[in-house]
């Protein structure tokens, strides 16, 4: 038994662009969304939806609205937030969207799959390719599959984005670039 499940599972969630063509099986993605439904949001909203897309055609034309890569999870959860359901100005149904989110990928470990966030993608092509209506916004989509293969557990963390008390601008830190991410790609690092 692992002594800190949920602090192991968190290191071990690692994107992954490459899957295995297995399905994922219908009892797992109730998981997933299960997991996704636990996640806090402000005064218990709950201001998500969730659409589940498994079905090949379906899934090509959700990909097709993706900007950086189409890669061949057998499936994907758009993460959308209902704005109907807040009742105050902004953006925060993308807090607990987000959290829902990550609730889901972190099941996903758990439950031996893996996953890869996708923020960058045609929002209006995604809501014509699953009617989404105009009072419902998409967050993310996120794509679920076995891994076609592993990455070690690990954290990016940086004493240098660790402010205590307060913010201490002589604290310099590099950002990541663009470049590194590329660097990164190519040593197998990502």
């Amino acid at each position: 038994m692992c002594e800190h499940p949920v602090y192991d599972a968190i290191l071990a969630r690692r994107s992954i662009r490459i899957f295995l063509e297995t399905p994922v099986a219908h009892d797992k993605i109730e998981r997933l969304l299960k997991a996704a439904m636990a996640a806090p949001s402000a005064c218990n909203l709950q201001p998500w939806a969730f659409i589940v897309v498994d079905d090949p055609q379906v899934l090509a034309r959700v990909k097709e609205t993706t900007e950086h890569g189409q890669y061949n999870a057998p499936l994907a959860i758009v993460v959308c937030g209902v704005t109907q359901h807040i009742p105050w100005e902004g953006d925060g149904w993308m807090q607990d969207c987000g959290a829902a989110a990550q609730n889901m990928m972190l099941a996903g470990t758990e439950l031996g799959l893996a996953s890869v966030c996708i923020g960058g993608f045609d929002e209006d092509a995604l809501r014509e390719a699953l009617e989404i209506p105009g009072d419902v916004q998409s967050l993310c989509i996120i794509e679920f599959g076995c891994p076609a293969y592993a990455r070690p557990p690990m954290t990016w963390y940086t004493e240098e984005a660790v402010h205590w008390q307060k913010f201490d601008p002589s604290k310099s830190r590099t950002m990541r670039t663009l470049q590194m991410l590329q660097d990164d790609a190519a040593a197998g690092i990502l």
